[in-house]
């Protein structure tokens, strides 16, 4: 059941970086992306920058993003974090940056975004061969 205390979430973009602007302190996000490709697997991927808003919250609210294959399975990465909401039309900015990233199969992913105990939003994420790669 929802909380009306519960945020919620207004996106969640994935991207190869995320460069916040010194004078405006605006981010831009470079090279959005909804798919990830590898050579072989097990394969690293050096660098993923997910971007999150909410708005809705107040005070602080614990949260945590992870990683899941769809079929079930183990967590590619969770992390974990708190939000502050200075009031509950604020709309707080989450930059994650996910280093050195270990996926052992391709398949298809599941990004979830968890505030207060409860989910607000998940994405997919195809995670597979690169076009020519050799076959497995």
């Amino acid at each position: 059941m929802s909380n009306a205390n519960q945020p919620i979430l207004l996106s969640m973009i994935l991207s190869d970086y995320i460069i916040k602007d010194a004078a405006s302190g605006k981010l831009s996000l470079i090279g959005i992306f909804n798919g990830l490709f590898a050579q072989r697997f097990p394969c690293t991927h050096p660098l993923i920058c997910i971007y999150v808003a909410l708005t809705g919250g107040r005070g602080h609210v614990p949260c945590n993003l992870r990683m899941v294959p769809l079929g079930g399975g183990a967590e590619v990465f969770s992390l974990q974090g708190t939000v502050n909401f200075a009031d509950p039309v604020a709309v707080p900015e989450i930059v994650f940056q996910i280093q050195q990233m270990q996926v052992k199969e391709p398949g298809m992913y599941s990004i979830e975004f968890i505030a207060g105990g409860e989910l607000l939003g998940s994405r997919n994420l195809q995670v597979g061969l690169a076009p020519n790669s050799p076959p497995r």
